[in-house]
């Protein structure tokens, strides 16, 4: 029996009662039938698993999310089986669009109406932020995937908010601190003139200072812009040992091109950096012009065999091999249906503290436990764009410079904010 449904859905028959009247009719039903039904099957709200994958199916980011995200989601159902704790796991699969407003209205649907018990992806800062807002007073598990802002698990975080595989803070580190410490003392900044932009040129300066290096200068851009070259120029012209492009998409993948004009970048004189990318990324804008662009991954599918073997599988449905994101949805719910198999139940504390208790360990994740504050930390990878004549097999663009163990890579838990974290 198929029990994964794409798409946004209604329930047929009678309109569901509110999550809360749910939970208290399955636990009476539970108490009823306790004598011919076990413990787990009476704790599992409605009879079944439900998941909701909310991602970016069609705008500025369905490259990296969107039909990637859905079928690491179905992977993660079919791998547990199609069901958890005796029960079916439904699949539902809703687009946001990259909109705030859509985000949050989906997500209260499934929520109030429908009785999703989890969701996933929900890539996009804003709309993160949004959903993890709408969900602190209804207690579902929601996993957040491509997400570089750490307010997440800092002053917005929430007890059953898990920021699971991408992070700002992580791949700042990586950059800036690894590539400082490796001699890029002096840095120079390309930055989307945006509150992502500043935001993040702010955490790098940071880094940077922290390192030993400095940043002499920054050239802004307006998001979208078509011609980056005078920005890149500027950079170049200024003597930094590294240019940072502090932006993403469209406008890091024209930077990044742009920059093959620059002599001093092309002939790997300067380091060129980006903060945000996806593997996508690399293969829209094609090694050749890529070549030496330094960035910072959760996951490469060419790690070791067994993230391999499971790319492969990936690869086969999708034509492509997966970014991080997308296996991060996969980590994510894989991780959850242990935790529900555990635990007996869907309710989304109990969820939470058993996946804090449980190893995590799948084919995506390496050195990986979940904090207190809701922050999933694993090995970060410092990685390097590939020569053109190194690129053996299909999408092998990519070689590790240097892991950073999990402990290194994210912001101390100390540091982060959280008003859930006891000190």
């Amino acid at each position: 029996m198929d029990n994964t449904r794409d798409g946004n859905f209604r329930l047929q028959g009678r309109p569901r009662p509110r999550r809360r009247m749910r939970m208290f009719v399955a636990a009476a039903f539970g108490a009823i039938a306790c004598g011919s039904a076990g413990p787990a099957a009476a704790t599992i709200s409605d009879g079944e698993v439900r998941v909701g994958l909310l991602a970016d199916m069609s705008s500025v980011y369905a490259n990296i999310s969107g039909h990637g995200s859905a079928a690491a989601a179905r992977m993660a159902v079919e791998d547990a089986g199609g069901e958890v704790a005796g029960r079916p796991i439904r699949l539902v699969i809703a687009d946001h669009g990259n909109d705030v407003v859509r985000a949050v209205e989906t997500a209260r649907r499934w929520l109030d109406e429908e009785g999703v018990d989890v969701i996933a992806d929900v890539v996009a800062s804003p709309a993160a932020l949004a959903v993890q807002e709408l969900n602190r007073s209804r207690g579902a598990v929601v996993f957040y995937n491509g997400v570089m802002t750490s307010d997440l698990t800092g002053s917005a975080c929430a007890p059953t908010g898990i920021h699971w595989m991408y992070d700002g803070y992580a791949f700042t580190t990586a950059i800036g601190r690894e590539l400082t410490q490796r001699g890029a003392r002096s840095w120079y900044f390309v930055t989307v003139d945006n509150a992502f932009g500043q935001n993040v040129q702010a955490d790098l300066t940071k880094v940077i200072a922290a390192s030993g290096g400095n940043v002499i200068g920054a050239a802004r851009h307006t998001l979208g812009q078509e011609q980056l070259f005078a920005q890149l120029r500027q950079a170049a012209q200024s003597g930094a040992d590294a240019i940072a492009l502090v932006n993403a998409g469209d406008d890091m993948i024209r930077a990044v091109r742009q920059s093959y004009d620059v002599l001093s970048v092309s002939k790997g004189q300067t380091v060129l950096a980006a903060v945000a990318t996806t593997l996508n990324d690399v293969h829209l804008m094609k090694p050749q012009l890529a070549q030496g662009l330094k960035l910072a991954h959760a996951f490469y599918w060419n790690r070791d065999p067994e993230a391999r073997a499971w790319s492969e599988r990936f690869r086969a449905r999708t034509g492509a091999m997966p970014n991080d994101m997308q296996a991060g949805v996969y980590s994510a719910l894989t991780h959850y249906f242990k935790a529900v198999a555990a635990s007996g139940s869907d309710k989304g504390t109990t969820v939470v503290a058993k996946m804090r208790e449980l190893p995590i360990r799948d084919p995506i994740v390496r050195n990986a436990r979940l904090r207190e504050d809701g922050r999933m930390v694993h090995d970060t990878y410092l990685m390097e764009v590939k020569k053109p004549a190194e690129i053996t097999i299909p999408w092998d663009y990519l070689r590790i410079l240097r892991t950073i163990p999990a402990e290194q890579a994210f912001k101390p838990l100390a540091e982060g904010g959280c008003p859930l974290v006891k000190h």
